[in-house]
């Protein structure tokens, strides 16, 4: 074999390795469904009336059932806005915080940057006591600092096997139409 043969089947070994690791290397909780499918909820029990949030920077839901496995799904569905928007969320294994205190960054799950829809992202099953945290943000200038929603309005959908909610993010301190940033999360518990 020749110099330039084994020195490109190195290559191509050195290629495959780091190609097979950087995986193992980052670890990402919530990940985008391999489906094109939405969350697997079932029977459809009852549909809420909206509810207005004003003050509200974040949403949080939680598991009912420490003993039993739950799933959170979650989407960015769309928005309206004049500002630049950002979601972030949170996974913590506790109780609920207070309203609009979120904890730390270290438990950030994800952030995205804008309100363009995005496909579903699913945090693996999980059992015991646990709060997923949405924060919407938004910015009037590229340069310029990150300011918290002004209100936000939730709809609740209840399912035989878990919940949908319907958020939508304010950024005008009027609180016209909470729609700048909209999102589903659903959590599922039972799993199916």
């Amino acid at each position: 074999m020749s110099r330039r043969s084994i020195f490109y089947s190195l290559v191509v070994v050195v290629m495959v390795a780091l190609l097979m690791a950087v995986p193992f290397a980052t670890r990402t909780p919530a990940q985008v469904s391999s489906s094109p499918n939405s969350p697997p909820l079932r029977n459809l029990i009852q549909v809420f009336e909206p509810v207005m949030m004003p003050g509200a920077t974040a949403y949080s839901v939680f598991t009912t059932e420490a003993t039993s496995a739950h799933q959170v799904w979650y989407r960015v569905s769309g928005g309206d806005a004049l500002f630049r928007q950002r979601l972030r969320v949170y996974q913590e294994n506790a109780s609920p915080r207070p309203q609009n205190q979120l904890p730390p960054d270290s438990a950030r799950r994800q952030e995205i940057t804008s309100n363009n829809p995005t496909g579903w992202f699913m945090f693996p099953p999980e059992a015991g006591v646990f709060t997923y945290y949405f924060d919407g943000d938004h910015r009037s200038r590229t340069g310029s600092g990150w300011d918290d929603a002004f209100g936000l309005k939730v709809q609740r959908t209840r399912f035989a096997n878990g919940n949908l909610y319907d958020l939508g993010f304010e950024d005008q301190e009027s609180l016209d139409d909470f729609n700048d940033l909209e999102l589903q999360v659903v959590i599922l518990q039972p799993l199916p």
